[in-house]
């Protein structure tokens, strides 16, 4: 299975700190946005609400203001038609208007003409009396057939005797012949006492205007005519110069009225150092020219709602702010233990079992669980690694595991030691102080051995067998072996010297050659070791120190292998040649005596590589 390395991955607390840190971002976001964004649309939409539900107010009670005034021309339009009511009975017209006007107190008046345009009759409500009234016979506002809508349908504005009114006209059939007009009215200054009384909410101001020139309705329109500029054709007031200053600023462009919606529009004006929010639309139907109704108010009259939205979206957002933060310590919590297990087991991969930082357990049950686990996994390891070298396994473990190792035949470095007199010496010795003693040597030629780059391959009483150039390839096999056994001697006579060692002598033979290395066993029970002649032919050397012993601390014997492949920076003496059992051939052997000095081995080659004169 192919394995994920660690370039390119993303970290586990940045991950969790992402991730719980994106959760909150998300859902507290979208709450605090869908929070924010639903407080500022409620506080404008109250607004807007509130001026829309004055507006609606205002439509509402203009609708059923006039409302009855167009039931009466459908009314009187239905008589006749069905005839019902009789043009030429004016007793019935009289009594049959004087008892709808009554049910009908809005309508200021009523006048019906005949075929020929003669009035035939006209009531007026004045103050709730109505009263009939004898009809001008040179009416100019006279209907005729041409003139008359065929429906009931809203005129333009009309003054009558210095007071305007708007109308209805209708013409009159009866079995599809033209019979008669009929025309109402109603007071136009009736409808500002309908917007004053529709004003009120947040302190607005309601208003109607007639297009976009004049103005219609007003709260104040008696207290403000007179300082206003009037129409004198329609009766009506200018809104240009209009005493209401900040309705007289209202733009009187549709172009200049930003879109606020689909129910009606809206509009800052600047009056003074004051700003006034506008809202207004358009309503058809009740004269040739569209009315435009509308509220407005002053801005800082609702600012206090703003400042207070604002107020809490700051510590909202401060929430957010410390959510994500802790969110984010929470993440490194969680991850710490994660993490620290990550790199106890690279540790333990590396095998690096004496330095291991073990986590502390965590209040989370599988991680606690997982960090259990992971102590007494190697509290094994470590009992493990007493019975297997650290180094040998690392080393395999770096070239790919077990399953790539094969045995194969390769020229090996290899080195016996074996105390001098062991015997002997452990006589008099408990078995425990003979197994601390050995442990003590061991150590020694273990780490001696490992520095060097060289694999113990096995303990035998108090001889050790360890070799090179397997599993790694080594082409200095030769030197480090030397080197190795070198630093043997000198690590025991510094023991011996300071008391912190075991006195002891040890004679080391070393040999090269062709041997077969790799797993070697049953499937229960591998050892990863050389077997070969060339193992014999070390062991027969190590037999010939007893011979050359002169009782130094360490007597060290080598091939004519070794001398040729260590090269130049030893230095070695000739002992002799020796018959070795299970060889048709004498091996000569050497003693390795120390390093020649670095002076020595430069001018050496330096005389090896001159050219001759």
């Amino acid at each position: 299975m192919r394995l994920l390395r660690g370039a390119g991955r993303i970290s586990l607390t940045v991950l969790l700190s992402t991730a719980i840190g994106t959760l909150i971002l998300v859902s507290v976001g979208t709450v605090l946005f869908i929070t924010a964004s639903a407080n500022l649309k409620n506080t404008v939409e109250l607004l807007r609400e509130a001026g829309a539900l004055t507006m609606s107010n205002l439509e509402t009670r203009l609708r059923d203001y006039l409302e009855p005034a167009e039931e009466l021309a459908d009314y009187f339009v239905y008589l006749v038609e069905t005839g019902k009511i009789d043009m030429a009975n004016k007793q019935q017209l009289r009594d049959t208007l004087l008892g709808s006007l009554g049910s009908s107190p809005q309508v200021s008046g009523v006048i019906i003409w005949d075929k020929d345009r003669v009035p035939v009759v006209a009531f007026e409500d004045v103050d709730g009396v109505v009263t009939p009234v004898p009809p001008a016979a040179d009416n100019n506002l006279a209907l005729t057939e041409a003139t008359a809508p065929k429906q009931p349908a809203w005129s333009a504005p009309v003054s009558i005797d210095g007071t305007s009114y708007i109308n209805l006209q209708t013409a009159l059939y009866h079995d599809g012949e033209y019979v008669g007009a009929f025309a109402t009215g109603i007071d136009v200054a009736n409808l500002s006492k309908l917007v004053d009384e529709a004003s009120g909410a947040l302190g607005m101001t309601a208003f109607i205007l007639y297009g976009n020139q004049h103005v219609l309705a007003h709260p104040r329109m008696e207290e403000l005519a007179p300082r206003s500029r009037l129409d004198r054709l329609l009766n009506l007031l200018f809104l240009e110069g209009f005493a209401d200053r900040i309705l007289a600023a209202f733009p009187r462009r549709e172009t200049d009225i930003p879109q606020a919606g689909s129910d009606f529009e809206n509009a800052i004006v600047e009056y003074g150092d004051q700003g006034y929010l506008f809202l207004s639309k358009q309503v058809s139907g009740y004269s040739p020219q569209p009315w435009r109704i509308g509220v407005y108010a002053n801005v800082a009259d609702i600012g206090d709602q703003f400042i207070r939205l604002l107020g809490s979206t700051a510590v909202a957002f401060l929430v957010l702010i410390v959510a994500i933060v802790l969110g984010v310590l929470l993440a490194r919590y969680l991850a710490r233990p994660i993490i620290q297990l990550s790199k106890a087991e690279a540790q333990v991969g590396d095998l690096e079992l004496e330095n291991i930082q073990i986590p502390r357990g965590s209040f989370i049950r599988e991680i606690n669980n997982q960090i259990l686990a992971f102590n007494r996994m190697v509290d094994g390891l470590r009992t493990f690694e007493t019975y297997v070298p650290r180094a040998l396994v690392r080393r395999i473990i770096s070239q790919g595991g077990s399953g790539t190792v094969t045995s194969t035949e390769s020229d090996l470095a290899l080195m016996f030691t074996d105390i001098i007199g062991f015997t002997k010496m452990s006589e008099n010795m408990a078995p425990g102080e003979v197994a601390k003693f050995l442990n003590d040597h061991f150590t020694i030629v273990n780490e001696c051995i490992e520095a060097e780059g060289g694999t113990i391959d096995k303990y035998i009483g108090d001889a050790a067998m360890a070799f090179w150039g397997a599993p790694d390839a080594q082409s200095d096999r030769a030197a480090r072996a030397c080197r190795a056994a070198l630093a043997i001697k000198r690590r025991m006579e510094e023991a011996a010297k300071a008391g912190t060692g075991p006195d002891l002598r040890v004679k080391i033979s070393l040999h090269t050659g062709p041997l077969i290395v790799g797993n070697i066993g049953a499937p229960g029970r591998i050892n990863y070791t050389v077997v070969g002649d060339t193992v014999n032919t070390g062991s027969r050397i190590e037999d010939l120190c007893d011979g050359v012993d002169d009782g130094a601390r360490a007597i060290i014997l080598v091939s004519d292998q070794i001398v040729a492949e260590a090269g130049e920076g030893f230095e070695f003496t000739p002992v002799g040649n020796f018959s070795v059992k299970g060889k048709t051939k004498p091996v000569e052997v050497f003693r390795l005596i120390g390093e020649k000095p670095v002076g020595t081995r430069t001018a050496q080659i330096a005389a090896e590589t001159a050219t001759p004169a």
